[in-house]
């Protein structure tokens, strides 16, 4: 009876690891969503507000004066055109209009891209979210530079008002097999990690630098350098472990979960610095299976 006790209490206890363990890792989840989330929103923001700075600063407001014009002449709009001095300069001016609105409407139809895709990372990261106990994953050929892109367009309003300089050498690459949005999740993250590592230095201008290359494996690599307050070498092992930060505000969950997306796409996430002060350099490395790409 005694042997059934215990066993039936380290079942017990082994059930409430299971339950916290679960409780912990899904918390850890929704604040990393969240925090994507909030990233996006704040690219999907910025656009918002330069759609609407076009649409109320537009030059095809200039329309309505000129059909007003015309309206006024309209028994003698021939006679206008050809010999009144305002009359002479409308088609030279509907021209010029054309080509400023037309530029204008590109401009409008490029940030309205940006909000789709904003909006529809949203509800990948929700669905993500929603699916992670089965570790769903979708892997689609991506350009690496427009992901690149993405992520930094999705932490574009806080690298402005930073003044953060982006550098990019990023290499020829043919368009590779990846999980799009759990590489996002990870440059999102480590770009603002940067950003955080280089607040209150004043020595020096914030810049971030991304490099992207096929390393031998084959594997795409992708490095995220910054040039903030580094990182003490008793810190290094232990940055990537749940619950870890160095910050009063932190929560020590961000770079956890980029670590594990990574392990998730078959690859590794490791960091190196050379202490306080002297920046630090994030090495994204994922495994290509195809034997083609060289």
């Amino acid at each position: 009876m005694a042997r059934v006790r215990a066993a039936l209490r380290m079942s017990h206890v082994q059930t409430e690891l299971h339950a916290k363990s679960r409780q912990a890792g899904m918390a850890e989840i929704a604040t990393t969503v969240l925090h994507n989330v909030g990233n996006v929103l704040n690219s999907v923001n910025v656009s918002a507000e330069l759609v609407s700075s076009l649409m109320r600063t537009s030059k095809a407001q200039g329309l309505g004066k000129v059909a007003q014009m015309m309206n006024e002449h309209v028994h003698d709009l021939s006679d206008f055109l050809t010999t009144d001095h305002k009359g002479k300069m409308l088609p030279g001016y509907l021209l010029k209009l054309a080509e400023v609105v037309a530029i204008e409407q590109q401009g409008i139809i490029e940030e309205l891209g940006q909000l789709t895709k904003g909006i529809d990372h949203i509800k990948t990261i929700v669905a993500a979210q929603q699916s992670y106990a089965v570790a769903v994953s979708i892997v689609e050929t991506v350009p690496v530079p427009e992901l690149i892109d993405d992520a930094l367009r999705m932490s574009a309003g806080s690298l402005a008002r930073q003044e953060v300089t982006v550098v990019k050498d990023i290499a020829d690459l043919p368009l590779l097999p990846l999980d799009r949005h759990r590489m996002l999740l990870i440059l999102v993250n480590l770009i603002r990690n940067a950003k955080q590592a280089m607040n209150g230095v004043i020595d020096r201008s914030p810049c971030i630098t991304f490099s992207a290359f096929l390393a031998d494996g084959p594997a795409l690599r992708i490095t995220v350098t910054e040039n903030g307050n580094g990182i003490a070498p008793e810190h290094l092992a232990r940055l990537f472990s749940h619950g870890f930060t160095t910050r009063k505000d932190g929560h020590g969950f961000g770079l956890h979960s980029c670590a594990l997306a990574a392990q998730e796409m078959g690859g590794s996430l490791t960091v190196h610095s050379d202490g306080a002060g002297q920046g630090a350099t994030f090495i994204l490395d994922i495994p290509l299976d195809d034997p083609q790409i060289k």
